[in-house]
């Protein structure tokens, strides 16, 4: 596949000012911060409308209260029908704000982002989860001396890694012609045009930012409830055996390095060109979706948090800290759940 390519060039103004060779101020930073273009957008793509991007998430989260509290399309078969409405919707605000021009602009390259990323999501939300396995292969024997109880989490952790990971990666080197750091998967010290310096510091900073949240957080029931995520592996007396959390914990870590490099590497990077900041939007549609099951305050939190880490990759031209903070966040609400449900951790004597 050969997508057209727009007659336009990158915006390279943007990423020319970041790499110039300059004295930073924190002025400066800032305006690079939030500067509402971005260094891999076309010339011809639209600057940010913030009142637009605020309909697109505002109607997501309408889309998800009325799948949770009004029944609208709760079935899980509806799923790929969300995603498929909820990109009509953005789409329209889109066209709306931009006319209809800045929509036929959007290049076949684009499309095929767009079009892989939901094959792979449909495909891993009906097939690759944890409840698909035990639907495929039955639930596996009730067994807490052996690994035969994380075997649907670390299921749902390969597909994940499949699906997300190495399919979108051989898409963007065979039919794009993308290295791995073209969709925000720099390794070593790699050249990253167009990075903010010091994005790392703002990841630091939520970070630190989440701690009385998640403190807060984890004493809900519904949280207490939901984590850990491989529930499976607590005995009825209320232990877990270490072994079995170390295995869970490294595939739990696949689950985030899949996902950062899909929603915040292939999706992201993959519509910047020809949607910029509104690609934040289109990722976020899928992401959030993929979260029905989860306490609506978490599903809720996810268009904010996918947006906001995705916003920050663009600017670091990176998804790997997005990969260190997510996965730090979901380890922090394992261990809060563990301590306060009170489960003994022990090592299977």
């Amino acid at each position: 596949m050969n997508p057209t390519k727009t007659s336009a060039s990158p915006s390279a103004g943007l990423a020319k000012a970041i790499d110039a060779p300059e004295r930073w101020t924190a002025r400066r930073w800032l305006r690079a911060l939030l500067s509402p273009r971005t260094a891999g957008m076309a010339e011809s793509t639209p600057r940010l409308n913030p009142l637009a991007f605020g309909l697109m998430l505002g109607l997501l989260a309408l889309q998800v209260v009325a799948r949770y509290e009004w029944d609208f399309m709760s079935d899980k078969g509806w799923q790929t029908l969300h995603v498929l409405l909820g990109w009509g919707v953005c789409l329209g605000i889109y066209a709306l704000f931009h006319g209809w021009r800045a929509v036929t602009r959007i290049s076949r390259r684009t499309w095929f982002v767009l079009g892989l990323g939901l094959v792979c999501v449909t495909v891993f939300w009906y097939f690759g989860r944890s409840d698909g396995y035990r639907e495929i292969f039955g639930a596996p024997p009730i067994d807490h001396e052996t690994f035969g109880l994380l075997v649907p989490f670390m299921y749902f952790a390969s597909m994940g890694t499949l699906l997300r990971l190495v399919v979108p990666v051989l898409a963007a080197r065979f039919v794009l012609g993308w290295r791995p750091r073209d969709f925000g998967l720099p390794f070593g010290r790699e050249p990253r045009k167009g990075a903010v310096p010091g994005v790392h510091w703002v990841y630091v900073a939520l970070a630190l930012g989440m701690v009385p949240v998640l403190l807060i957080a984890s004493q809900a029931a519904s949280f207490k409830a939901k984590y850990p995520l491989a529930y499976d592996i607590v005995d009825p007396n209320g232990g877990i055996w270490i072994a079995h959390l170390l295995v869970y914990q490294a595939f739990y870590f696949l689950v985030f390095l899949s996902g950062e490099s899909f929603w915040r590497g292939f999706l992201t990077f993959g519509s910047e060109r020809d949607l910029g900041l509104y690609g934040l939007a289109f990722m976020a549609v899928p992401y959030v979706t993929g979260h029905f099951g989860k306490p609506l305050p978490e599903t809720l939190g996810a268009i904010a948090a996918g947006c906001v880490l995705g916003f920050l990759a663009l600017r670091h031209r990176s998804v790997w800290w997005g990969v260190a903070l997510h996965y730090g966040i979901a380890l922090s609400m394992d261990l809060l759940s563990i301590a306060n449900n009170g489960y003994v951790i022990h090592g299977g004597e």
